[in-house]
């Protein structure tokens, strides 16, 4: 089914200290972009730019401004994956057609004003927003960048990890197998892809996944979690492409990360390593 959603545009960490959490992801061999700030809503971030998507980590900067459910989810679980936004070139189209798939969303334009050594600059969004949770408690909007030529500059893109694309989200549910049909009935036949009791779901026609998983198999997807280690409920984990698995683990090495080395070379961060998230780097 073609549609005018075209995966994952972004993924949003949240965070009760942006200083601290800028720091924190700069330590695993990011590059971060200058401090932005959302106009007219409480929350500013910092960005870390991939090739085609990015990571956003999401603080207040106003504590009487719109959080976009930040301040709830700090309260409930600590800094963590607060959710993420699926792409689009035409934000009004993509509203129009998730709602006659039963998926209501609600236009909203965005300023970002981006904090620059020669000034700051607007930087301007079209967004849908969700009406209701998605199957599965998570609520991902609509994005469109109306100036992505000003986001996705080549400095802000060269990472010391070589870290270039977000490969997978992991979202820890009781029962993943019940949300085929949910989804299906949206983005098509096939879109939905269950293997044993974990659900692979791709949001259109772009990239990233994200797998749906039972508390109990999250440890093998994530081994730094152990299997005896408490899970928290709902997007939990993040595996990441990288050019060079051996330049990655160069640079956590570096900034005194701790990490575990699977058979397939794969790198595995716990989350207290991360900001709250299980983190994965596999190789492109």
């Amino acid at each position: 089914m073609i549609g005018p959603v075209e995966g994952i545009d972004h993924v949003i960490l949240g965070t009760g200290d942006l200083e601290a959490a800028r720091a924190a992801w700069a330590r695993l061999g990011f590059t971060i972009s200058p401090r932005g700030r959302h106009k007219g809503w409480g929350t500013g971030n910092y960005c870390i730019m991939l090739e085609k998507d990015y990571l956003e980590l999401l603080g207040m900067v106003d504590p009487a401004g719109f959080d976009n459910g930040l301040a709830a989810m700090l309260a409930k679980q600590g800094d963590g994956l607060l959710g993420f936004a699926l792409a689009t070139q035409d934000a009004d189209a993509a509203a129009a057609w998730l709602a006659s798939r039963g998926r209501p969303h609600e236009r909203k334009d965005l300023g970002r004003l981006l904090e620059l050594p020669e000034g700051t600059v607007e930087l301007k969004f079209a967004l849908a927003m969700p009406k209701d949770a998605w199957p599965g408690g998570i609520r991902p909007f609509v994005t469109g960048h109306l100036m992505r030529d000003a986001v996705w500059r080549p400095e802000w893109t060269a990472h010391a990890n070589t870290a270039c694309a977000i490969q997978s989200l992991t979202c820890v549910v009781d029962d993943p197998l019940s949300l085929v049909d949910a989804y299906e009935r949206v983005f098509g036949l096939g879109t939905a892809v269950p293997t044993d009791d974990t659900l692979a779901v791709r949001w259109g026609r772009g990239a990233g996944l994200v797998l749906f998983a039972k508390p109990a198999d999250f440890t093998f997807l994530h081994p730094a979690v152990g299997p005896d280690e408490p899970v928290r409920a709902g997007l939990a984990g993040m595996t990441l492409l990288v050019r060079s698995l051996d330049a990655c683990a160069s640079a956590l090495k570096a900034g005194g990360v701790d990490f575990d080395r699977d058979r397939t070379a794969a790198l595995h961060l716990p989350p207290e390593e991360a900001g709250g998230v299980a983190l994965s780097f596999v190789e492109a």
